[in-house]
């Protein structure tokens, strides 16, 4: 904001010529018998004069009369004894100024706001003034000229605040707002930069704009060729910029940012663009994330959908193999050895057949085949009949089996024999993987528009990335080593199952506590007569 007192520090500098190469000719040749000066002199646009060191006038031409409201010279310079009082707004410009004339012989873009004419009307004002000395080195008098410069500092303080509106709003904007020149020569340089630039790279605005090539020696060097030739065309078409690339900070790290810009209107013949400069390093892991993701993803399908194929293969001959050993099984004159040997068939074959079953399942719950019907359904009821499978198990291994909140009527919109498939498979792993003479805690609560299924054991408990890996296919965790039996399949195939009835399901977990499954399904009213 400017001061009344004092100008622009940017404007000190802003200023016409010195006279003396221009005027001092004029001057030179002003007869002592003071007939009229020069033609030089009069036509001056900007206010010329001739003054004591102390302030009184000596000469002045037509652009300086009018600028202080006289009718002609010789009124200016009879008024007051020639000398204009209280000329500046700041009192003290004028010692000021006599200070810098006897130091250094001539002052140059001396900027001050002053009173002008009768009015007293307050403007700016830039002068230049040297001091003459006749040949024995003494002074003879001051010249110099005085130009108004009033629009102009009035233009640059709009700008000046203009550019603090800018960057208190760009420095609050994510990112680094920036304003690149482009000269004749293709030089780049920037002429503004916004606060995020610290944050974004580590270098200030004051270094993006004394050296443009900062940003450059930051790019990636595997990039820089692609962003190069990017910006090229983009300048050369005249068109908006977007270009994504790597930078490499200090400290070694590295991040991903995105380049916007926009032409804007010319300034002196240069091509300007307006940009923005913004982070996308989150953006682009959580791409990375996805693509894994997706990689993996289609990975099990592949792995999935050929298990599909082979199974289908495997169910014909396997009910045969079935078939025969259920016909031996009843057949009276079978010895024990052979009946044993029988049942060790009818066992395995059936455990295949469940793998079978599995495989084809999730193959046809990850294509969206698998057939749901959601009607309402009892969750305590279904959770009687999948322990009422387990508990003889339970009782083996000498685990205690706690219920909370089945004896509510809670029902859920599910399909019943998918629902019954998930509570058991849940159910099973929590008899399977607890420890000998341990607890499982089964609790039903509503929650909202839901209904939660949470299963409790005291098993060895899993490591958060044992969690993270839990509901992948064929995902065992080790125990593949153990004598516990399964495939790795149960638990993909539980998830599947819950999200296509709507639901969700997730584990908590804790090494050496054990593990939590919550299951949550969308409620539904009880039916009628119920």
């Amino acid at each position: 904001m400017m001061d009344a007192s004092s100008p622009p520090a940017s404007l000190t500098t802003d200023s016409v010529a010195l006279l003396s190469p221009l005027a001092l000719p004029a001057f030179a040749t002003v007869p002592a018998d003071g007939a009229p000066v020069s033609t030089l002199f009069d036509l001056l646009s900007v206010g010329a004069f001739r003054s004591t060191m102390y302030g009184r006038l000596l000469r002045a031409n037509p652009a300086l009369v009018r600028f202080h409201g006289a009718a002609s010279e010789a009124e200016l310079l009879a008024g007051a004894g020639g000398e204009v009082e209280g000329f500046y707004v700041e009192p003290r410009r004028r010692e000021w100024l006599m200070q810098r004339l006897a130091r250094d012989g001539q002052v140059t873009g001396f900027v001050s706001e002053v009173f002008r004419g009768r009015e007293r009307e307050r403007v700016w004002v830039t002068e230049n003034v040297h001091v003459v000395h006749d040949a024995q080195g003494q002074v003879l008098y001051l010249e110099g000229t005085l130009e108004e410069i009033t629009d102009r500092v009035r233009q640059q303080a709009e700008l000046a605040r203009s550019e603090q509106t800018l960057r208190l709003v760009t420095d609050h904007v994510p990112g680094a707002v920036f304003r690149l020149h482009f000269g004749a020569d293709g030089q780049r340089r920037i002429d503004y930069c916004s606060g995020g630039v610290r944050e974004l790279l580590g270098c200030t605005p004051e270094q993006m704009v004394a050296d443009p090539m900062t940003f450059d020696r930051l790019i990636h060097p595997d990039d820089a060729a692609r962003v190069g030739q990017a910006i090229a065309r983009s300048v050369h078409a005249q068109q908006p910029l977007a270009v994504e690339f790597r930078v490499c900070l200090e400290g070694g790290q590295q991040k991903w940012v995105q380049v916007s810009s926009q032409p804007a209107p010319p300034v002196e013949g240069e091509m300007v663009r307006i940009g923005v400069m913004m982070d996308i390093t989150g953006r682009k892991e959580a791409e990375a994330l996805r693509i894994e993701r997706d990689r993996a993803e289609g990975a099990d399908r592949a792995k999935t959908e050929l298990l599909s194929r082979v199974s289908h293969e495997l169910r014909t001959p396997l009910n045969a193999v079935l078939g025969f050993a259920q016909l031996l099984e009843v057949d009276p004159t079978l010895g024990a050895r052979h009946r044993a040997w029988t049942e060790q068939i009818l066992a395995s074959g059936r455990h295949l057949l469940e793998l079978v079953d599995e495989v084809l399942d999730l193959s046809a719950a990850q294509s969206g085949r698998l057939d749901i019907q959601l009607r309402p359904v009892s969750l305590p009821a279904v959770v009687a009949e999948s322990w009422a499978m387990l508990a003889v198990a339970a009782e083996r291994a000498g685990l205690a089996y706690v219920e909370t909140g089945t004896e509510l009527p809670i029902w859920v919109l599910a399909d019943g024999r998918r629902l019954k498939q998930v509570v058991s498979n849940l159910l099973s792993n929590a008899v399977k993987y607890n420890r000998a003479h341990g607890r499982i805690e089964l609790q039903l609560g509503t929650d909202g528009e839901g209904v939660e299924l949470s299963i409790r054991d005291s098993g060895a408990g899993l490591t958060p990335d044992q969690v993270a890996r839990l509901f992948r296919p064929f995902e065992r965790l080790g125990a593949q080593h153990s004598a516990v039996p399964g495939t790795g399949l149960g638990l993909a195939l539980t998830r599947q199952l819950v999200e296509s009835m709507g639901g969700r399901i997730h584990a908590e977990s804790t090494p050496g506590v054990g593990t939590t499954f919550r299951l949550w399904l969308p409620r539904a009213p009880q039916p009628s007569g119920h």
